[in-house]
């Protein structure tokens, strides 16, 4: 299914071009879900001087972009030309069409490259709405940390590597957009555009910041669980220390052992294991490591 948006306002759904070559003048915004299009092949790029791998100058009217998406369930790649006075896009995503069919109608100094900015404005529209929904979420977990004294890391780490992906091509748009500083800098709404990333980033290291609280929530839980487990040890150790002592000394083979003969040795030397073991639990209750 392919739209074409005419300068004069009119629309026609439902329709194809062949190639470049058949695109009429007239034609501002030509948007297909179709990739297989021929003019979606970018020129081979041994022919071509750029130091781009997504951003192709074919000549002075035509420009290849390849621009990285993460949508909702996965990430694919925006195919777009600038060429001329007509930006065609390969866009499978019905809010992104939405939203240029809307600037259509409401911009009135719109044209190709306006277009080309509005599709980034979209972008990182996208991506806040995103980072927002997932601040909330997070912050549902940071307070489910600290009342219930548990965290779901893994959803945690699903999170923080969709906001780093996020980030990364947030900055790679603004870099993209950098680039094409000479063809796009004239525009009303480039400096807008960049705003926007900035923005978008701005709520990046923001979720980040939570991101990492929740992390830390969780290392503290994991620590103190660890230390409670480690004084269980400690306490059961030195409790237990002193029959250990006692069995390992009546455990010698000398002749001359005391209470050896005694018929009450075993008791005798089973109370002096349970008298120390108290004395010693009154002394850590004194010093409140119990």
């Amino acid at each position: 299914m392919a739209h074409i948006f005419y300068k004069d306002g009119h629309a026609v759904d439902n329709t194809i071009i062949d190639n470049l070559k058949d695109i009429d003048e007239n034609i501002l915004l030509y948007i297909s879900q179709d990739k297989s299009e021929a003019f979606f092949r970018s020129p081979h790029k041994n022919n071509i001087n750029t130091i781009s791998r997504d951003i192709i100058h074919k000549d002075k009217n035509t420009i290849f972009l390849s621009i990285p998406y993460l949508n909702t369930h996965s990430k694919y790649i925006l195919e777009a030309v600038l060429y001329k006075n007509t930006l065609i896009l390969n866009v499978k995503d019905k809010s992104c069409i939405e939203f240029l069919k809307e600037k259509l109608i409401t911009d009135i100094n719109i044209n190709s490259k306006s277009l080309l900015l509005h599709l980034f404005e979209y972008l990182s529209f996208v991506y806040s709405d995103k980072l927002m929904r997932l601040n909330e979420a997070i912050e549902e977990l940071f307070e489910n940390a600290i009342s219930e004294k548990t965290i779901e890391m893994e959803q945690i780490l699903k999170k923080k590597k969709i906001v780093s992906l996020i980030k990364r091509y947030t900055t790679y748009y603004k870099s993209m957009v950098n680039y094409l500083e000479d063809e796009l800098s004239e525009e009303l709404l480039f400096n807008k555009v960049f705003f926007s990333f900035d923005h978008t980033l701005q709520i990046v290291e923001d979720v980040e910041s939570s991101i990492y609280s929740c992390i830390d929530i969780y290392n503290s839980i994991s620590a103190n669980k660890m230390n409670k487990t480690m004084e269980l040890l400690t306490f059961i150790t030195v409790f237990t220390l002193p029959l250990t002592i006692i069995t390992g000394v009546f455990g010698m083979n000398f002749e001359n052992m005391p209470l050896l003969s005694n018929k009450f040795g075993l008791l005798l030397a089973f109370l002096l294991a349970v008298v120390i073991a108290i004395i010693e639990f009154l002394y850590f209750r004194k010093k409140k490591y119990l």
